[in-house]
């Protein structure tokens, strides 16, 4: 048992160091507190996820995840297959349809950075 320990703390260690821990932001469409939620559920169910927090008023999604054990697009695919705009994946029309009317993001008109809606 005294050999087994050490053997058992070395390789703790060797996992530890071999983990690939990487923040990063993505910007994610989303309206509502529903959607916050629903979004940084989604992506804390993926494992190698340690924390997703989304800015609503920023539409931005920041991720702490293991690289060696889920990639960001995977989550990000999964958000728009959702309904959710994500990253570089735009959500099927179907699954925009899916979500609830104050989810509906594309329905409301963009404001601009001087407080204007449109262009």
């Amino acid at each position: 048992m005294k050999k087994i320990l050490p053997i058992a703390a070395m390789l703790l260690l060797c996992v530890a160091a071999n983990a690939k821990v990487v923040e990063k932001t993505y910007t994610v469409r989303g309206h509502c507190g529903m959607c916050k939620n629903r979004i940084e559920t989604a992506a804390k169910g993926f494992e190698g996820v340690q924390t997703a927090a989304y800015d609503l008023k920023a539409q931005r999604l920041t991720l702490t995840y293991d690289s060696r054990q889920v990639k960001p697009n995977t989550v990000l695919k999964a958000l728009a297959a959702m309904g959710y705009d994500a990253g570089k994946f735009t959500a099927p029309q179907e699954a925009y349809d899916r979500l609830e009317a104050c989810c509906r993001y594309r329905e409301i008109p963009e404001v601009n950075e001087h407080g204007h809606h449109g262009e």
